[in-house]
C-alpha cells in the first residue's frame, strides 16, 4: 500500500496536478487524491497545499519528493534488471530543454528508433532547466553550462556561435557584419534574466566595454526575433535560431566570437538506466562536438 500512495505522491509532485498525475497513471482523479490524503493521514502530514488549479510541495512534500525520485529512479533500474535480456522496448523518459533548436533533431532521431519509449518535453531558459534537473523533475536536459557540475553526468552536444539579427528595413540591413564596438548605445532587445544567451552576450560587451539602450527584455528567443523583426532594435541570438528566417536580417560579428556550448545531462545516480544511455547514445550521433565528459 506504501508503494502505491508514494508513487501516486510523486506523481502529483512531477506534474503539479492531480488531474494530470491521474492521467499519466492511468487513474481516476478521485482514486488518486484518496491514495494521496490516506498517506497524508496515515503518517499526519501535509505535503501539498491547493493554489486555484495548481498544487504546490510543502517543506515537507518537497523532502519526500526528492527521496520518491530516487526510490522511483530504483524501481527503474530493477525493472531494468530484471528485463536486460529483452528489448529497450517500453518506459518512460521526462526531458527539459533551453530550446527546440537543436532537441528537436535529438527528439525525432530518439523516437525513431525507440517508438515505444514514451518521451515527455518541457522548454524553459537555462536557469529552469539546471533547477528541474537538480531537483530530480527531469530525467534528462540539453542545456549549457553544466559540464563539471558534481551530481551531473553531461555529454557536449551542439556548439554554438552567436550573429546579430536586425530588422529588414534596419540601416545595417544590407551589411554582411558589424564590428561589435558599432553596438554601443544602439536600441537592443535583450532575453530575460535567467537566460543564458543574456548571460554570454552581456559577459562579451562587458569585456569590451559596450553599453547598448535596452529597450525590452523578453522571455523567450520567439517573442526576441518578432520584436527585432518590428524594429524594436537588434538582438544577438545563435546562429542556428537565425537560419532560414525572412523577418530579419542576420550579420556576423566581425572582431568579437560569442560561443556557447549545449549538453545532454543527466544526474550521476541515473546514467546507467537503459533509457537514458539510449538516449545519450542517439544525441551522440548529431553532436557536432566530439567526444563527451562527465
Amino acid at each position: 500500500m506504501l508503494h502505491t500512495q508514494i508513487r501516486a505522491f510523486d506523481a502529483v509532485a512531477r506534474e503539479g496536478s492531480f488531474s494530470r498525475a491521474a492521467g499519466m497513471l492511468g487513474l481516476t482523479q478521485p482514486a488518486l487524491t484518496i491514495q494521496v490524503k490516506a498517506l497524508e493521514e496515515t503518517y499526519g502530514v501535509k505535503l501539498f497545499t491547493r493554489q486555484r488549479r495548481a498544487v504546490v510541495l510543502t517543506e515537507m512534500g518537497e523532502r519526500l519528493f526528492r527521496m520518491s525520485r530516487r526510490y522511483a529512479s530504483l524501481e527503474e533500474q530493477i525493472r531494468e534488471v530484471l528485463t536486460e535480456s529483452s528489448e529497450l522496448e517500453r518506459g518512460q523518459l521526462s526531458l527539459t530543454a533551453d530550446g527546440p533548436h537543436i532537441a528537436m533533431g535529438v527528439f525525432a532521431q530518439f523516437i525513431a528508433r525507440h517508438p515505444n519509449i514514451e518521451l515527455s518535453v518541457a522548454m524553459g531558459n537555462t536557469r529552469f532547466v539546471r533547477e528541474q534537473l537538480l531537483e530530480r523533475r527531469t530525467d534528462l536536459a540539453i542545456l549549457p553550462g553544466i559540464a563539471r557540475h558534481p551530481q551531473i553526468h553531461a555529454v557536449p552536444l551542439w556548439r554554438h556561435t552567436a550573429v546579430l539579427i536586425v530588422a529588414n528595413d534596419h540601416p545595417w540591413a544590407a551589411r554582411r557584419s558589424v564590428d561589435f564596438a558599432e553596438l554601443a548605445g544602439q536600441p537592443m532587445v535583450s532575453r530575460e534574466e535567467g537566460s543564458n544567451t543574456r548571460r554570454v552576450v552581456q559577459e562579451a560587451m562587458a569585456k569590451s566595454g559596450i553599453r547598448p539602450r535596452t529597450m525590452l527584455e523578453l522571455g523567450s528567443r520567439e517573442a526576441v526575433c518578432e520584436a527585432v523583426g518590428a524594429g524594436l532594435g537588434f538582438s544577438i541570438i545563435w546562429q542556428i535560431e537565425a537560419e532560414g528566417s525572412t523577418r530579419f536580417r542576420t550579420l556576423a560579428i566581425r572582431d568579437a566570437t560569442i560561443t556557447s556550448s549545449d549538453y545532454v545531462a543527466c544526474l550521476k545516480s541515473e546514467q546507467m538506466r537503459r533509457a537514458i544511455k539510449a538516449f545519450f547514445s542517439v544525441a551522440a550521433r548529431i553532436s557536432n562536438r566530439g567526444a563527451g565528459i562527465s
